[in-house]
């Protein structure tokens, strides 16, 4: 039986889609082997990464949408707007509270959602 090992994600500039996920989203950065290959840990196990594009991989927006949990949405995606990050989608509720959508460098959605306060 397969089991999931890591996500990956085609990039047309490693290191400036290495400096937004890092800067931006603040995952943590495990492995930079720029220019071949960027590592991320999501949660214990779970790797995220980064890979130039080739003859063989693309940049294909709109293919995979990856989502955030971040304490407020509306104070992230502000503070997305000071560093020039797309917004595809402002804060809208959702019944267990409130998401947004950004885009990361190569126009991959990034879903963001905060839990409704109790």
């Amino acid at each position: 039986m397969a089991r999931f090992s890591i996500a990956l994600l085609v990039c047309s500039d490693l290191s400036r889609s290495r400096d937004f996920y890092k800067n931006v989203l603040g995952v943590r950065l495990v492995e930079d082997r720029s220019p071949h290959w960027v590592e991320f840990e999501l949660s214990p196990g779970v790797t995220f990464g980064l890979h130039p594009r080739s003859e063989v991989l693309a940049v294909r927006p709109g293919s995979l949408q990856l989502g955030f949990a971040v304490d407020n949405v509306d104070k992230f995606v502000a503070d997305c707007a000071t560093m020039h990050v797309p917004v595809l989608q402002y804060p809208y509720d959702e019944a267990f509270g409130r998401v947004a959508v950004i885009s990361d460098p190569d126009g991959y959605p990034i879903q963001v959602a905060s839990q409704r306060a109790s």
